[in-house]
């Protein structure tokens, strides 16, 4: 079954899952594994795009005419053809201006129902969510916490002494307490004001979000990003009132310097039973130097969304990857910087 290359393509809150169930019917025909992209528009940035390529890796198979725009899910499929991977493919089930907060109560979307009910052990889960959390659709508590961590904060304090261990309460109520719960249960629980805040939103709740989409299989590999730099030089963004209110115009390095800290304390501490965890930094990727690696500021360009496959398939086809934790891993990490986290 084809489908039309446009109607693929042309939505904005992700692929629609009708034609998810038909690319994923036809791939799994030829390809063992999928490597599966959860969460938001830094991985499901095919909106931005006008760039096409000729299909890949099955599409051309599927899409008429047989075209991919170069989103980072067509990047993922030609690294896989490239390294003679054949046995590999990427579907993209991510959603574009969707948040944590778009997922609270328990709550999953069409898409991610689709992950959870078609992931099996030989595939590969990839997660980057939280940033529209702070730049699309903050809670109030997200805004006063945010202004506390990049304005009043040394960066040499974030660096030297940062420390967090907030309890999993396993509850998020998004925009209905407007982050109250979180805030008091996280923020006094790291240093400084802040981060305990912030490690609780980038850890504990991705975590939450991560284990409700593998909770019936778990795939081979879970790969949980932290968002990369955003363009520390380009204007007229969507974006830009947002990175304004966050100093980032004036003093990109102190919300660079809290993000690298929240990976350090949140992502890499994540830890999900039955599978293998790594945490992975787009920020070692995408640094915010290059314009051109990027759409609106905080979307992956083409060539962003390049760079970026190249590094996440390294990190899939590593069996020992550093920053990587099993699961019953007990880690070497000491107080104050452990904060273990398991579903």
């Amino acid at each position: 079954m084809s489908l039309r290359h446009d109607s693929f393509y042309d939505t904005y809150h992700g692929h629609e899952v009708d034609h998810l169930k038909i690319v994923h019917h036809e791939l799994r025909r030829s390809h063992r594994s999928v490597i599966f992209l959860a969460g938001d528009s830094s991985l499901d940035n095919k909106y931005w795009l006008e760039e096409r390529s000729p299909a890949v890796n099955g599409y051309e198979r599927i899409l008429s005419p047989a075209q991919m725009k170069q989103d980072i899910c067509f990047w993922l499929n030609k690294a896989a053809v490239d390294r003679g991977m054949h046995h590999l493919c990427c579907l993209n089930t991510a959603i574009e201006a969707t948040a944590l907060s778009s997922r609270a109560c328990g709550k999953l979307l069409e898409q991610d129902h689709f992950i959870r009910d078609h992931i099996t052990e030989d595939d590969y889960l990839v997660v980057s969510i939280g940033g529209n959390d702070i730049a699309l659709m903050p809670v109030l508590c997200t805004i006063l916490n945010l202004l506390a961590l990049s304005w009043c904060t040394p960066v040499e304090c974030l660096k030297r002494c940062a420390c967090a261990c907030p309890v999993n309460s396993h509850t998020d109520l998004g925009c209905l307490d407007c982050g109250l719960l979180s805030c008091l249960l996280a923020t006094p629980c790291g240093w400084p004001p802040g981060v305990g805040y912030f490690v609780d939103l980038f850890g504990h709740k991705v975590q939450n979000y991560v284990c409700k989409l593998v909770g019936e299989r778990k795939p081979k590999k879970v790969i949980v990003c932290m968002i990369y730099y955003l363009d520390q030089v380009g204007r007229d963004s969507w974006a830009d009132c947002a990175l304004r209110g966050m100093g980032y115009d004036c003093c990109p390095w102190r919300l660079q310097a809290a993000i690298s800290t929240i990976f350090t304390l949140a992502t890499q501490k994540i830890q999900i039973p039955g599978t293998e965890v790594v945490g992975f930094p787009l920020f070692n990727v995408l640094d915010g130097r290059t314009s051109e690696d990027y759409v609106q500021r905080v979307e992956p360009s083409a060539q962003g969304g390049r760079k970026m496959a190249s590094a996440l398939m390294e990190v899939i086809l590593t069996d020992d990857h550093l920053g990587s934790a099993s699961c019953g891993e007990s880690g070497s990490e000491s107080a104050p910087h452990m904060m273990a986290m398991g579903c």
